[in-house]
């Protein structure tokens, strides 16, 4: 079983996701504070060749968001364990993401961070945000106070403490 976890202050968490389909591709996000309440979403379509580049994208539209905000202590996870590995140096990034790796990189330097993964199960509304994104035709920062009654129950269920149940 896994959870989402709140984040401590000052720290805001920001939870992200790349979604890659035979649609399109597309970017969401979730900034959360302390108390799990919803500061900031986006979703957008991007474009993209692989599900690492989704990844990278996805972070990079976050932390821009994070930066607009004035967050300067970031908690964020991902589902994706070799974006982890590619930021921590663990692994080399693809060539063809050199330059997103790069921007990606430079982003990161302007935050107190904090990066860990999150399994996907508990990754639902950054994963909900981006399939929407998928769908969508431009970049949008949802209204926090009239959020899609499916985003507002995964939101609901995270702020209960309730695990979800991993398969596998």
């Amino acid at each position: 079983m896994v959870k989402w976890i709140k984040p401590k202050p000052p720290y805001v968490k920001l939870n992200t996701d790349g979604s890659l389909g035979p649609n399109g591709a597309g970017a969401g996000g979730i900034i959360r504070n302390n108390n799990g309440i919803v500061l900031a979403t986006f979703a957008t379509p991007i474009y993209c060749r692989s599900a690492i580049q989704a990844e990278i994208n996805a972070l990079i539209l976050g932390l821009q968001v994070c930066s607009n905000l004035g967050f300067n202590f970031i908690w964020i996870e991902v589902d994706a364990a070799l974006l982890i590995q590619i930021i921590s140096n663990a692994i080399p990034g693809n060539p063809e993401n050199y330059y997103r790796i790069r921007k990606l990189k430079l982003s990161l330097t302007k935050f107190h961070y904090h990066i860990s993964h999150i399994f996907r199960e508990a990754n639902s509304c950054a994963d909900w945000l981006a399939k929407y994104g998928c769908d969508s035709t431009s970049y949008e920062d949802l209204n926090i106070n009239n959020l899609h009654p499916l985003l507002l129950g995964m939101i609901l269920l995270d702020n209960s403490g309730l695990p979800y149940i991993r398969y596998g």
